[in-house]
């Protein structure tokens, strides 16, 4: 008997799927387009494009507001080991039916891939990604995929796999600056190497650097006799004498470093530094930095945060151009310092806090301490304020030349002048207001022309 109640039950429904499926169906409303939020792209990054990726995804509407839009997209970048560029693609759902959808995508590019193809192939995976987002709207009906792959395209994957180079990474450069006014020139030159292994276990790098900056003054001096009186020319004119001032600053340096993953969040290595700077009084400067370091957070997540703490004993041999201070021209001191780092970037904006305290074993009274912050902060969906501080208190001026320097010394930037700290500062806020959509690119007249002239 009480298989019929059962019986009479699947009956009714048996006769009204359809109904209900029309009544579901007929409810939901697709919304016209998605509303997308970028945050990452940077300006100097011509890989990350926000100009190019408006222009060539027209199916969503891109959004000021980023607490308005359906999908919030942070793009974070790295540079991988192979000198190449890496973006971290996080695609937030926050409005309406993609609340709590989280999905994440990789980019690698070659170290040799140029701004276009970096910015093509960064704008096709943000299309995969907002794909899913996107099939839920009305613009959706009219977007075509096209889910083929050029077998080239695959043979070029499979023989990337094959590193002939064991991840070792090249870099030569060098770069020149020549700056030139009626009284005075400015010639900077330099040129570079960089050689370096980065593995998820290994990070070993080799790099060095020469400047050389040649700077030319011309002053113009009144002629006196020896009683200190004009000296004339045939028309009555006082004399006026150039003369020619040529200041050399030289630095060169290079550095040397190996670290060894232990787990997750311990490594150790060290350090390996030299340079020559005459500005700093340093004729050469040799040290070697063994140091452990702890991660509170793993490395998987250091797009997004990090909190390193590193602490190292250092050894510095110094070799100095004029006598320091103390009265010696070589010398040999043992320091130690602590290095803590914090990076975090969030739907709200990013924060980097860095902090150093050092000082000499042998001297306890010789110490300096240094903080840097740098955050952007979005307070509300229109209004956001940046800040940049950074501050420096120093009393480890070990270095520092004894004797009078002259005006032009000073001036020249070939001294370090005593200090006891150093602080630089700047922050601002912004608020918008006005209209939401962020669609259209407009580069009619000047655009991102750049014209020659200061005024």
């Amino acid at each position: 008997m009480r298989i019929i109640p059962l019986l009479l039950i699947l009956a009714f429904l048996s006769f009204h799927p359809p109904a209900i499926g029309q009544t579901l169906i007929d409810n939901y409303s697709p919304p016209n387009k998605l509303g997308v939020f970028i945050d990452g792209c940077e300006r100097r990054d011509g890989g990350c494009d926000l100009d190019y990726i408006r222009t060539e995804i027209t199916a969503v509407d891109f959004y000021r507001d980023n607490q308005k839009a359906d999908v919030f997209l942070l793009i974070n970048r790295n540079r991988s080991g192979g000198g190449g560029r890496q973006y971290q693609m996080i695609f937030i759902g926050q409005q309406n039916i993609h609340v709590g959808r989280t999905d994440t995508l990789y980019v690698n590019n070659r170290q040799l891939d140029t701004d276009f193809e970096v910015r093509d192939k960064l704008t096709r995976y943000i299309k995969l990604g907002l794909a899913p987002y996107v099939a839920k709207t009305k613009a959706g009906e009219d977007i075509e995929i096209n889910m083929k792959t050029d077998a080239a395209i695959q043979e070029d994957s499979i023989q990337e796999n094959i590193d002939t180079w064991n991840y070792w990474v090249f870099n030569l450069g060098g770069d020149a600056n020549i700056e030139v006014e009626e009284l005075s020139s400015d010639i900077n030159i330099g040129g570079d190497i960089n050689i370096n292994r980065i593995t998820d276990e290994w990070k070993i790098s080799l790099s060095g650097r020469i400047d050389e900056r040649l700077r030319t003054t011309i002053q113009k001096v009144p002629r006196v006799d020896d009683n200190g009186n004009p000296v004339l020319d045939g028309d009555g004119n006082q004399i006026v004498d150039e003369v020619e001032n040529n200041f050399d600053v030289s630095e060169f340096g290079f550095n040397h470093q190996l670290v060894k993953s232990l787990s997750p969040q311990w490594s150790y290595g060290y350090d390996i530094a030299g340079r020559q700077n005459t500005r700093l009084n340093y004729q050469f400067q040799t040290s070697v930095r063994p140091a452990v370091e702890y991660n509170f957070f793993p490395e998987a997540v250091q797009n997004t945060r990090f909190l390193r703490m590193n602490y190292g004993i250092e050894l510095r041999n110094n070799r100095y151009v004029e006598e320091t201070i103390s009265g010696v021209l070589t010398e040999t001191r043992v320091l130690h310092s602590l290095r803590t780092s914090l990076g975090l970037n969030k739907r709200w904006g990013n924060l980097e806090v860095g902090y150093r305290l050092r000082n000499y074993l042998d001297d306890f009274s010789s110490w300096s301490t240094g903080l840097n912050i740098r955050a952007d902060v979005r307070v509300t969906g229109n209004l956001s304020f940046y800040v940049r501080a950074e501050g420096n208190y120093v009393k480890d001026q070990i270095y520092l030349a004894s004797g009078d320097f002259t005006e032009q010394d000073i001036l020249s930037g070939r001294v370090t002048l005593p200090s006891a700290y150093i602080i630089d500062t700047r922050f601002g806020f912004n608020y918008r207001f006005g209209s939401n959509l962020n669609n259209f690119i407009n580069r009619r007249f000047f655009g991102r022309a750049n014209f020659v002239g200061t005024d």
